[in-house]
């Protein structure tokens, strides 16, 4: 048996990276206030959740969002942590106690999402065809995020798995993988 605790997460600032500034320019300040409020209390209710399963965290491996299978995820997780990633910061300690990070995603498809999204987030540029093509993207991340996992996940081994709340690889992964849900279903 293999299983996959998935938890759907809220990107906050630090995880958006060069394009923060561009999404954040596109709320209010209230609206600001609400989505930091609310991201730094779903990464408490994650870390509560996770400290509550017990887990053996040796045997744990852990795929995130945005990681791109490189040879420097670790790095790259250290450096997005330094900038105050509460995910980022979670993987880390979630790896000195022994769990594996592994790279999740396609270089080349993250890389694909940046330049559309960098686009996307231009006023006047967000077109139908334009989104049909970042949810076309994000389909192909999920696809590939889903082979990896099956790839690398061995017969009695647990995963955590950090994705964004627009994915959706719940019915991409292999039916022999038993998906676990502590924050319930994602919302289609």
């Amino acid at each position: 048996m293999r299983a996959l605790i998935y938890f759907p997460i809220i990107h906050s600032p630090e995880d958006l990276g060069t394009l923060d500034k561009a999404v954040s320019d596109l709320r209010t300040d209230k609206q600001t206030d609400n989505y930091l409020a609310a991201v730094e209390h779903f990464w408490v209710m994650i870390e509560t959740t996770i400290e509550n399963f017990g887990l053996d965290y040796t045997s744990l491996k852990l795929y995130q969002d945005g990681l791109p299978v490189c040879g420097k995820e670790q790095e790259i997780v250290a450096d997005v942590a330094e900038s105050g990633s509460k995910n980022y910061k979670l993987l880390q300690t979630l790896m000195q106690k022994g769990a594996v990070l592994m790279g999740t995603e396609s270089p080349e498809l993250l890389l694909q999402e940046h330049a559309l999204a960098t686009k996307l987030l231009q006023p006047g540029k967000a077109t139908e065809s334009s989104l049909e093509a970042a949810q076309a993207l994000l389909n192909k991340r999920d696809e590939y995020i889903a082979q990896r996992i099956d790839k690398t996940l061995q017969d009695n081994e647990m995963a955590m798995l950090f994705l964004g709340l627009m994915h959706n690889i719940e019915t991409k992964l292999p039916k022999d993988i038993v998906l676990i849900q502590p924050l319930g279903k994602r919302i289609s």
